[in-house]
């Protein structure tokens, strides 16, 4: 693309563009040519019809370039065999030519805040597209040079947490988990739940409030003693609480690792909870919020939709909404010119857009913080409909990778190559099949038979395409073909890599990315095997499933297996 800031010598497109830049700097747009059917091999477009002569005779004269004709404004590339191999030797050699991207953002600092989870429950699959597109985004960035943190937000303050508290107190203390036979972060789930339950649902309230309707629930029950027994310092209260706490996180933690995601960077609501009081106090002070009669402290948002955000109750106990204004404000204050891209469900968006704007009013001076939102639509499931675990309807994701993993399609590909395990084929086919819908529209999570069925999941035909490549008959050293049309195609293909991932990032989607990863994918299950194309898809796939945060030994594991059964070939040979 013509606006693209750094351009490559080694990739095929950028190389093009760089004989157009010498002719006008952004007169010219390159594109490739997808077509595996047409003679040539990039096109090139000017919006200056006078420029054509000159570029007409700049393409001529590079000598990457065999042919090169002028339709109007347009231009019509053939590449050299010379220079198709060149890449394509590269490629299969494991040293990915022409698509490196660390170059796109490097120097650029960024942390990706999601998965957000609260300390009271297990990991359900509505989580699980929440944890796909923060890894996604999260690899996307690295992959592009940016240094990157994973953050994630624990809910361990509130009503609900006094809930699990309560939950554990009633039914099961002073036992383990390891006594009841159950996870940690089951075990806590299950307390939370039933306690839940029992003490009936918490009052109705207006719709944009749904998502802190329990915080808003004031009743006197065991679970607001221990809540007032925390906020008191008492120390039975406060080890229960962590105690409690802990089991949950450590399960949590457990999950994540089977998902390949670990976060760098764990915050939590306790650390804020201190905190409320001085914020409240602030923004009464500044003319922000308001005391209302009933002792509520509140914004207003002059949006007619949702016109009050409730920030405490009555009685000064903070709503989830005033504990992340605080933790927000302090990551302004902290992280002041990192870049905080922050995702959440769409139920969220009520309070992602009026924290925004409250923030904006609480430290006028300072850059709001999360400098952009991933708004996402919410998971169901075919059977279940929206989940809800105190409800008792959500799947959890461990039921689900078991499930899975039992699967005799799953068994067999993971038999069928070496280079991931049993659980990064499922993690792939979970995540990837997370990544494959826009995400702004809900997500219906199909029966796991469905999750590894290549009709119903284009992220089990990458896990196909990806054992295809990695199959040992494909190992060898380097021996392009560019006159043959896979090949030439495939190796082409590679090089927009970079474009794509870099349009991915623009606006911090990568659907149209993830496609283009699974279009090769299900082009290449339909060839015949060969073993020069399978070592360049070996490439697309270490590169592309490494940048989506799909496969744990994409990148750099996967380079360094590449290059290591080349040279083993090659010393063979010799």
């Amino acid at each position: 693309m013509s606006d693209q800031p750094h351009l490559r010598a080694d990739n095929l497109l950028d190389a093009v563009e760089s004989t157009l830049r010498a002719v006008d700097t952004d007169a010219f747009r390159v594109v490739p040519n997808l077509r595996q059917e047409d003679a040539t091999d990039v096109g090139a477009i000017t919006r200056d019809r006078e420029l054509a002569p000159r570029a007409l005779a700049a393409l001529q004269a590079d000598p990457a370039i065999a042919a090169a004709e002028q339709e109007q404004q347009r231009f019509l590339l053939k590449l050299s065999d010379a220079r198709i191999a060149e890449t394509g030797a590269g490629l299969e050699a494991g040293r990915f030519t022409g698509m490196e991207t660390d170059d796109l953002l490097a120097g650029e600092r960024a942390i990706v805040d999601f998965c957000d989870p609260n300390a009271t429950k297990a990991l359900h699959v509505g989580h699980l597209r929440n944890i796909a597109l923060g890894e996604a985004v999260t690899s996307a960035l690295r992959a592009a040079g940016a240094q990157v943190e994973r953050q994630s937000h624990i809910g361990d303050a509130g009503r609900s947490m006094g809930e699990a508290i309560a939950g554990y107190v009633r039914y099961a203390a002073p036992g383990t988990p390891a006594d009841a036979h159950r996870k940690p972060d089951q075990f806590v789930g299950d307390l939370y739940a039933r306690y839940a339950r029992e003490e009936g649902p918490v009052a109705d309230v207006a719709d944009g409030d749904a998502p802190v309707a329990r915080d808003l629930d004031e009743r006197h029950d065991l679970a607001q003693q221990l809540l007032s027994g925390l906020e008191q310092d008492d120390p039975e209260a406060v080890a229960l609480w962590k105690r409690v706490r802990d089991w949950a996180v450590e399960g949590q933690n457990e999950t994540l690792d089977r998902l390949g995601v670990q976060f760098e960077r764990i915050l939590y609501d306790s650390d804020r909870t201190a905190k409320t009081a001085e914020v409240a106090r602030l923004g009464i002070e500044r003319g922000v919020f308001v005391r209302e009669e009933r002792g509520t402290v509140a914004y207003y948002t002059g949006d007619d939709s949702y016109p009050v955000m409730p920030l405490t109750r009555a009685d000064g106990f903070p709503t989830h909404h005033l504990r992340v204004v605080a933790m927000w404000r302090d990551m302004m204050i902290d992280e002041e010119g990192a870049q905080l891209i922050h995702l959440s469900g769409d139920e969220w968006k009520a309070h992602v857009e009026h924290t925004e704007q409250l923030l904006g009013r609480l430290e006028p001076t300072l850059p709001v913080l999360p400098s952009r939102h991933v708004l996402h639509g919410m998971v169901s499931t075919e059977i279940g409909g929206e989940l809800s675990s105190s409800k008792g309807n959500a799947l959890l994701v461990d039921e689900l990778l078991a499930e899975l993993l039992e699967r005799p399609e799953l068994k067999a590909l993971a038999r069928d190559q070496a280079l991931v395990s049993a659980d990064d084929l499922v993690a792939l086919a979970v995540l990837g099949f997370c990544l494959d819908k826009p995400f702004v529209k809900g997500l219906i999570l199909p029966p796991a038979e469905r999750l590894v069925d290549p009709e119903h999941n284009s992220a089990w035909r990458i896990a196909q395409a990806w054992a295809k490549a990695w199959d040992p008959a494909n190992d060898g050293p380097a021996d392009p073909a560019p006159q043959d049309s896979d090949y030439r195609h495939i190796v082409l293909q590679s090089q927009v890599h970079r474009r794509n991932l870099a349009v991915a990032l623009e606006a911090f989607d990568l659907l149209k990315y993830y496609r283009y990863v699974a279009h090769l994918s299900e082009w290449y299950l339909e060839r015949d095997a060969d073993r020069r194309v399978g070592r360049v898809m070996r490439a697309i796939l270490s590169c592309g499933l490494g940048a989506l945060g799909l496969v744990r030994a994409g990148g750099d594991a996967a380079r360094a297996e590449t290059l290591r059964r080349a040279e083993a070939a090659t010393a063979a040979i010799r």
